[in-house]
């Protein structure tokens, strides 16, 4: 999707798969519904996007142009970037296509197995592969707890290895799938993003910020509250810093917190959007791992409730950035001092990740029936 996480992700496990030797390639599955929410500023194909476009012309004009321009940097990086397979609209399609020729399917990583996602179906479990296959830093989203377990639970069946991102993910998979418990290998990996060193992300961060001055930077996932805002711009005022955020709110919404915006933003200028920052801010999960590699100051809001966010805090001790929603305004603007434990929690978990992944990339094709 034409997602800053996801392209990213995908992009690193690429990566770091190439550097091994070995030849990855990307099943390029864009459902309906992924190519209808990811759509071009202006677009008639039905109903939703008509409405949501005749909307955008009456009012808000003059976010067009931007918008076409950020749809365009994400494209450019998924043909510049990404080495993928045709591109497949539904299972049917993927089941038409031979598959013998891959040795291994990886299933990952992001919020691949989030039932409540518009687009979540079974194609996102590899049950058309002949071959082996295995999980990567697979993701239930951030509360696991509403995953509908009576579809995902089955859908596990077939894998050779379960590597996931999440404790409380893991937690629920061994309620539903208790008898995936002993032999079966199953750990908690890190994001793809955090295998490779940060000097790998700098060919994509110009040297030029894209914002004059010093700014904070807002990004979450669409259709937030305005708790989220509120926070965003109180935490502004106390740095004495515009706050910009790269998503196209219609003004109305942004004005009484006096956010601005930054619309032609792909993955490339999301990081540098976040290196020339003076803090970032949110509820995004990719957000908090960049800021971690590119030792950007944070705070994630509403982090408490999000198993993503939780589970990396605690890994990186970071637990005191979190701005819960129940007391918006107990935060601390102290800067995060302690870069070298942090880049030392993150070396651990990447390396016994990298390790786990190696190793279950050489096993032998055979399958377990699980």
């Amino acid at each position: 999707s034409f997602n800053y996480g996801s392209m990213l992700q995908a992009w690193a496990l690429q990566t770091y798969l190439q550097s091994l030797g070995h030849n990855a390639i990307i099943v390029n599955y864009r459902s309906k519904v992924q190519r209808e929410t990811y759509h071009k500023p202006i677009d008639f194909h039905n109903i939703a996007n008509s409405l949501s476009s005749c909307k955008r012309l009456l009012t808000f004009p003059e976010s067009i142009r931007p918008l076409l321009r950020k749809w365009h940097l994400f494209d450019d990086f998924l043909c510049q970037e990404l080495h993928l397979t045709a591109e497949y609209h539904s299972l049917c399609d993927i089941r038409k296509q031979d598959w013998s020729s891959f040795d291994l399917l990886i299933c990952g990583s992001d919020q691949i197995w989030n039932s409540g996602a518009q687009d979540s179906n079974e194609t996102y479990f590899g049950n058309w592969f002949p071959n082996r296959k295995i999980a990567y830093a697979a993701s239930f989203g951030p509360r696991p707890e509403n995953v509908n377990w009576k579809f995902t639970a089955p859908l596990l069946k077939g894998f050779s290895a379960l590597g996931l991102r999440e404790e409380r993910g893991m937690e629920k998979v061994l309620e539903y799938r208790p008898d995936l418990k002993g032999n079966f290998p199953m750990e908690i990996v890190c994001d793809p993003t955090l295998l490779l060193a940060t000097s790998v992300y700098d060919k994509f961060i110009s040297d030029k910020p894209l914002i004059k001055g010093d700014y904070v930077f807002f990004y979450t996932a669409p259709f937030v509250g305005s708790e989220q805002f509120a926070v965003a711009a109180e935490i502004g005022k106390r740095l004495g810093c515009q706050v910009i955020t790269d998503k196209a709110y219609y003004p109305n919404v942004l004005k009484p917190y006096g956010i601005c915006q930054y619309l032609p933003t792909g993955p490339r200028e999301f990081l540098n959007l976040i290196r020339h920052s003076k803090l970032v801010t949110g509820g995004s999960f990719h957000l908090l791992v960049f800021s971690l590699l590119l030792h950007k100051d944070f705070l994630c809001i509403d982090g408490d409730k999000d198993a993503r966010t939780n589970n990396l805090l605690k890994i990186t001790g970071l637990e005191n950035r979190i701005v819960s929603l129940n007391a918006p305004h107990q935060f601390t603007l102290i800067p995060i001092e302690k870069w070298s434990v942090v880049d030392k929690n993150i070396a651990e978990y990447s390396s016994f990740s990298r390790e786990w992944l190696s190793k279950e990339i050489m096993q032998n094709d055979s399958k377990c029936d699980n």
